[in-house]
Parts: structure tokens; sequence; C-alpha cells
């Protein structure tokens, strides 16, 4: 099982968007996610929205992203 953290960034004020990291636990993408929030002064109610999604396989193309969406910072 995989945890993957995506920044998405700001398309009206041009901020890029981010892959975080790709984690074995939930746990760790949680506190990787938090850890990136404060590093980059970014909260969750911001213009960055992050996003964890859950794969269970590599070098596969996941066509339905939303159906992994595990937590998205704009829903807390």
């Amino acid at each position: 099982m995989y945890f993957v953290v995506v920044d998405i960034g700001c398309s009206d004020c041009g901020e890029s968007s981010n892959l975080v990291g790709i984690f074995t636990t939930e746990e760790n993408a949680r506190n990787a996610m938090h850890n990136y929030m404060k590093d980059n002064h970014l909260t969750m109610d911001g213009d960055h929205e992050l996003l964890i999604f859950k794969l269970e396989e590599l070098n596969r193309v996941h066509n339905n992203s939303y159906d992994h969406l595990i937590f998205s910072s704009q829903d807390s």
C-alpha cells in the first residue's frame, strides 16, 4: 500500500502543484503533509489544497484518482 501526498497549487496566483512524497503508511503521509504545510506556511483554508491518495500498486495508470482519495485539506 502506498500513500501519495500532493499539493495542488493556486491557478489564480500561479503557484505550481507539487508531489510532496510517497509513503508506505497513512501516518507517515499525514505527518509529512503537516510538516510540509508548516515548513511552507500553509493553512487548511488557504489557496493550496493538499490531498492524500491511497494506491495499491505502482507502475500503473490510475485513471480515476478521486476513487483513491482519502484526505483533502479543503474538507477538514
